[in-house]
């Protein structure tokens, strides 16, 4: 099984912010809330995007696929999150 591919020198602060409606705080909520669903769509997949969701969640805001708008699409505090999320841990960590 080969070690994947460290993508953290492709992130540009900056462009991220931009991309994200220019508001850190409402950036690091989405990025949160976008890395755990990677994670959850992915926890059977071998393509191994659910080890490093939480750069696949910027990676997602700075090349624009998703927006300030996101955050309209996130719900707080759902029964069951808290299962899921630990169920979606990934390699059995």
């Amino acid at each position: 099984m080969p070690a994947p591919i460290s993508r953290v020198g492709e992130l540009d602060n900056d462009k991220i912010v931009e991309m994200s409606g220019g508001n850190r705080f409402n950036l690091v909520i989405m990025a949160a809330a976008r890395s755990r669903e990677i994670r959850r769509q992915n926890k059977d997949s071998m393509k191994f995007e659910h080890l490093h969701s939480n750069v696949s969640a910027l990676l997602d805001f700075q090349s624009g696929e998703l927006g300030a708008d996101y955050m309209k699409k996130i719900k707080f505090n759902e029964p069951n999150d808290r299962r899921r999320d630990h169920q979606a841990k990934y390699m059995g960590r």
